[in-house]
């Protein structure tokens, strides 16, 4: 199942607001604050029912990848550029197990994640992301959430909906030629394993500290995010 239709290949195939999810202490989180996607094109329509375009833009690429690719976003909106990893392009490690991508991630990474968390808009929308929405963007949105109070199960929920996606994802990479010739769907880049989300979360909560220890170990501006997560999540715990 591929997408090939122009229309397709022109939408985002993983895209999402995160609003809605349960939060530690009760209620959920709100919309239009955090949305998570694959990469923008120049040529891509906008989403609908999505505010748009975002406040904030945080671009977890290495600006390698970019190319000819790079969008032009309208002048008002902040456009920052955070690369987590450059282990995660699917253009490179296609074949590799994502628990060892994920792995270099977090005991190599964490204060270029925590530097990529501190950009979220503390007053507008955030949209974050990378080449297909998955992987770096997955650890950065995983991260949030569990700072924010969301349970573990719907942290582990939300990153396994891009599987709904991934053939969209797949087929706007691969019209671009952002994936290696003869990479197919079951290459292990585009999959989305349980014990590699349960790998990130179980370092976050696991730190002296829980979430927000790891959080402030690794360099992250406690104060800042603290009121973004009071935007996202006003009603949790973690506030």
């Amino acid at each position: 199942m591929t997408l090939s239709s122009d229309a397709d290949l022109r939408t985002f195939a993983n895209i999402r607001d995160l609003g809605g999810l349960p939060v530690a202490g009760g209620g959920v989180t709100a919309h239009n604050v955090l949305i998570r996607s694959d990469a923008p094109y120049p040529d891509d329509e906008d989403p609908a029912g999505l505010p748009w375009p975002p406040a904030t833009v945080v671009d977890l690429r290495d600006p390698t990848e970019l190319g000819s690719m790079a969008v032009t976003w309208p002048p008002d909106v902040r456009v920052v550029h955070r690369q987590v990893s450059s282990g995660a392009r699917v253009d490179r490690l296609a074949d590799t197990a994502l628990v060892d991508i994920y792995t270099a991630m977090m005991r190599t990474g964490g204060h270029r994640l925590t530097a990529a968390l501190d950009e979220f808009d503390a007053t507008g929308a955030t949209l974050v992301h990378c080449a297909a929405g998955k992987d770096r963007t997955g650890v950065i949105v995983a991260i949030a959430l569990l700072l924010a109070g969301v349970d573990e199960q719907s942290v582990i929920d939300d990153y396994h909906r891009t599987e709904d996606g991934i053939a969209g994802v797949f087929a706007r990479l691969r019209h671009r030629k952002r994936i290696p010739v003869g990479t197919t769907m079951d290459a292990p880049i585009l999959r989305t394993p349980r014990e590699a989300i349960e790998l990130v979360i179980d370092d976050v909560t696991g730190a002296p500290g829980g979430a927000w220890g790891w959080f402030e170990a690794n360099g992250g501006d406690v104060a800042h995010f603290q009121r973004w997560v009071g935007r996202f999540a006003p009603g949790s715990a973690h506030v």
